[in-house]
């Protein structure tokens, strides 16, 4: 049965929540436009660090951030050094920005804020084992939730255990999330072309675009953590014939305290980046290869455990596979962000009020989630 996920050390969560509070602070304000008398003030430094240390204490208790901060600040920032040229500059001017947003996403997983988790928690996780009963992964949100909630209607009269964690968040809706952000990313980039062309300001656009490029690039570290592909998330579970841990701390040593003893860097993963992007014909589709691919590597983070791996600092293996799957996040992301980009100058199809997607009379129209699925991409 899958276990709670740990909760953080205390010591880490001060360091991240101190870098998730202190960026609204500095938001839209260039470090010229701080002048020294406003450093000098002991009030005014007071009045920007309360509310930090406020922030600090009340989600002292947030559950694991997957990579922590150091994974997935590398991702967010590997992933914006490896655009290309035709992409504009306002992200690799943001790109501190990007990284400090790239770990927000925990932050609404505090128990403290019991909306904010319940709906946020499953789009961290996809775990494939608890959906292979599908054919086809739904290409609608709803859609899934349903045939997950099917399934548990199935199995509550003969497997009740089952059926008790035949839900989404024993599931995870994690490429959704994903691509989810992809979009919000395009629409951004489609009202910078627009006032651009227009030759109006385009500051909060760039802000706004930077803000949905962090949030999304945390679900993008999150698939690449085999860990959250499997229901072996917290230690093993069920049979064990290769007696691999059922220590729950393993999903912390690895994504956390091993990544912090190797120095994680931008430089350990940058050259594993393929120099050309790529312009991603069905982002969804890419985010399930992301994933499946991310869970063909859970059997040998847990040998690795078993052999101690994580104890050493120059385990080349353990290294690999950290670097493996940063690499992995980051490659994608830069190709998300650039598909967004490119695509963001495809003209707006106009549509048929027949054809919107909560229109019952679309053909593909589903009445048990009020929508039609989104198509998938034509070949070309």
């Amino acid at each position: 049965m899958p276990k709670a996920g740990p909760v953080i050390k205390p010591r880490y969560v001060a360091a991240i929540l101190v870098a998730l509070c202190m960026a609204p602070v500095l938001r839209a304000q260039p470090q010229s436009a701080l002048t020294m008398a406003q450093v000098d003030k002991p009030e005014s430094t007071m009045k920007r660090v309360l509310p930090i240390l406020l922030c600090v204490l009340a989600l002292i208790q947030a559950h694991t951030l997957a990579w922590g901060v150091a994974g997935h600040r590398v991702v967010s920032r590997a992933a914006i050094r490896a655009l290309p040229g035709d992409v504009p500059p306002f992200l690799a001017r943001q790109i501190d920005w990007i990284g400090t947003r790239s770990v927000l996403a925990d932050s609404w997983r505090a128990p403290s804020e019991p909306f904010a988790k319940a709906a946020e928690d499953p789009n961290h996780v996809w775990y494939m084992e608890q959906f292979a009963f599908l054919r086809q992964v739904p290409r609608s949100r709803d859609g899934f939730m349903l045939a997950v909630y099917d399934e548990h209607l199935r199995l509550r009269a003969s497997d009740p255990a089952k059926a008790a964690l035949t839900n989404i968040h024993y599931t995870g809706t994690l490429p959704y999330a994903a691509t989810e952000g992809y979009e919000r990313l395009k629409v951004a980039f489609r009202t910078w072309r627009e006032l651009n062309t227009k030759k109006q300001d385009t500051t909060f656009i760039e802000q706004d675009a930077a803000f949905y490029l962090g949030w999304m690039s945390h679900y993008i570290a999150d698939g690449a953590q085999p860990l959250h592909t499997s229901v072996n998330h917290d230690g093993w579970v069920g049979d064990n014939p290769k007696g691999y841990t059922r220590d729950g701390a393993i999903h912390w040593q690895f994504e956390n305290t091993f990544v912090d003893l190797i120095d994680l860097r931008e430089s350990d993963v940058q050259s594993r980046i393929p120099t050309a992007p790529k312009k991603l014909p069905d982002p969804f589709a890419a985010v399930l290869a992301h994933l499946d691919r991310a869970h063909t590597r859970v059997d040998h983070l847990y040998q690795l455990e078993k052999n101690r791996a994580y104890d050493d600092k120059n385990s080349q293996q353990g290294r690999e596979l950290v670097y493996v799957c940063i690499a992995d996040a980051a490659t994608l992301l830069r190709d998300l962000i650039y598909t967004a980009w490119m695509t963001s100058a495809d003209p707006v199809p106009s549509f048929d009020p027949d054809d919107q997607t909560n229109n019952p009379k679309n053909p593909r129209y589903n009445p048990a989630t009020g929508s039609a699925p989104p198509l998938a991409p034509s070949p070309r």
